[in-house]
């Protein structure tokens, strides 16, 4: 056999090889349907697919729609939830586009899609207007969604922000890689945000079922397709131009965010708030989650400043 021939007979033995790895490591058994079932969410039927949802309080109180982050869905922030009702408010919570109880539209995963799925959420319970708290990716929704509909914002809580993108890992980075993207997000990127997902904790026996809850969802049909484009599309882009559209408009707005925070640098998240005027500012430490250590005083900052 020719030295040519011997080299052809190795890479196709190698890219079966790749082949039966990549599809052995598929762990995607179960559609977004019957992830949901028995989930106790509320179901709206919106433009680009079913959106998961659950809403609390009075129907006269002021809204809070609180937007979760790139990875854990709304169910981690369930936390918020009690305290804000008590003080008056009908409260949103709802899994975006990609994850959680939510379908996983087949068309790409950008910023905007979630901006239309929250105006067509807001639409489908007739909210006229909400205050947005977002967290993470979520504040990088809330900015974008601020500033294409301002009318419909009542003010903007931000907490551990993306303005600029966010420092991501090796493991994610590989997503990016050209041929060999969609093999190394199934090998690496994903496991890496499972292990990220999973330092959420399991101290209690809610944080236990946030994060059995948040394994799962990989098992749903789509959901490694989402994760890959939200590392190689728009999702993490700069939204300076958003927070000075915002900060123009007069929308009044929170900040809330970590300066120890290895994914989200503080001096990103300090040039957005000096475009708005007299924003509410708090600082922390103890990093991108750091909200865990301190849900006894967080509720509260939230309320006073929905009410200020």
């Amino acid at each position: 056999m020719s030295t040519i021939a011997i080299i052809g007979f190795m890479a196709a033995v190698v890219v079966l090889s790749l082949a039966i790895l990549y599809r052995l490591s598929d762990r995607e058994t179960m559609t977004a349907a019957t992830f949901r079932a028995d989930s106790g969410y509320q179901l709206a039927q919106l433009s680009a697919g079913d959106t998961a949802y659950q809403v609390y309080g009075p129907d006269d109180g002021p809204v809070v729609i609180i937007l979760h982050g790139a990875t854990l869905g709304s169910m981690a922030y369930r936390g918020y939830v009690p305290p804000l009702v008590e003080a008056g408010y009908r409260v949103v919570m709802y899994d975006q586009y990609g994850r959680g109880f939510s379908d996983r539209p087949k068309q790409p995963f950008t910023l905007d899609l979630l901006r239309r799925q929250l105006l067509d959420l807001m639409d489908d319970l007739s909210i006229d207007k909400a205050h947005l708290f977002g967290i993470s990716l979520g504040g990088a929704l809330a900015a974008r969604f601020g500033a294409e509909h301002g009318q419909r914002v009542a003010s903007i809580a931000y907490q551990v922000p993306a303005v600029a993108g966010a420092n991501v890992s090796l493991a994610l980075m590989l997503s990016k890689t050209p041929i060999l993207g969609a093999f190394l997000t199934r090998l690496y990127a994903v496991p890496a945000i499972i292990a990220r997902g999973e330092s959420f904790g399991t101290d209690t026996p809610e944080a236990r079922q946030v994060v059995e809850h948040f394994q799962t969802q990989f098992q749903v049909i789509g959901t490694e397709r989402v994760m890959r484009q939200l590392l190689t599309g728009d999702a993490l882009s700069d939204r300076m131009a958003d927070h000075q559209k915002i900060g123009a408009s007069g929308i009044r707005a929170q900040f809330v965010y970590a300066t120890d925070d290895p994914e989200i640098a503080a001096a990103d998240v300090e040039k957005a708030l000096a475009f708005y005027t007299e924003p509410d500012v708090h600082q922390y430490t103890g990093g991108h989650f750091f909200s865990g250590a301190y849900m006894d005083e967080l509720p509260a900052k939230l309320d006073s400043f929905f009410k200020s």
